[in-house]
């Protein structure tokens, strides 16, 4: 489920570039839209490749650059052997989503996502890391969205161990295990 202010405020956006930087415009309604065709072509029960669902995160990530700027990094360590494993169709981008809402907005430093992906005897481990101001009191939601996916794989592969999350320090991190 996309959230309704990421599309809000996306357009919003590109309402304002419109007139600062049409072209910049342009390429966020591209990036949106192939967003927005993924997130709908594709049924919640359905698997795709790790490969396609990083796509259609950095396009996420990508529309996100464009509002925040510099504020947002991205890097990754993605093996060859990992981008062929299945997994649920769209369950990074809400991972990303939760950077975003809880490190970016909250945040005046630069925040940089780390993503990592290996795997260990009892499946693909996905782990995502960003930093974040420890200072800061988050206005932003009760964790619902993580709990959610937690929700989700238990219903698709009956194991609620699935996805866990830390803080430690000034970093958050998540990992997500796919059996």
């Amino acid at each position: 489920q996309i959230n309704p202010h990421f599309l809000f405020n996306s357009l919003n956006s590109i309402s304002s570039l419109t007139i600062r930087d049409p072209a910049k415009a342009r390429k966020m309604i591209i990036e949106l839209s192939e967003f927005l065709r993924y997130s709908l072509k594709h049924n919640e029960r359905e698997v795709n490749s790790l490969e396609d669902e990083l796509k259609n995160s950095l396009l996420y990530l990508e529309i996100e650059r464009i509002r925040f700027g510099d504020k947002l990094r991205f890097e990754s360590f993605i093996p060859d052997d990992c981008k062929s494993h299945k997994l649920p169709n769209m369950i990074l981008q809400p991972l990303f989503e939760n950077t975003i809402k809880h490190g970016v907005y909250e945040s005046l430093e630069p925040v940089t996502i780390h993503m990592e992906c290996y795997f260990r005897e009892n499946g693909l481990i996905i782990e995502i890391k960003n930093n974040f101001d420890p200072e800061q009191v988050s206005r932003l939601g009760a964790g619902l969205g993580l709990k959610n996916i937690q929700s989700r794989l238990k219903i698709i592969y009956g194991q609620d161990d699935l996805l866990t999350w830390s803080k430690t320090g000034n970093i958050f991190q998540v990992s997500l295990r796919i059996p």
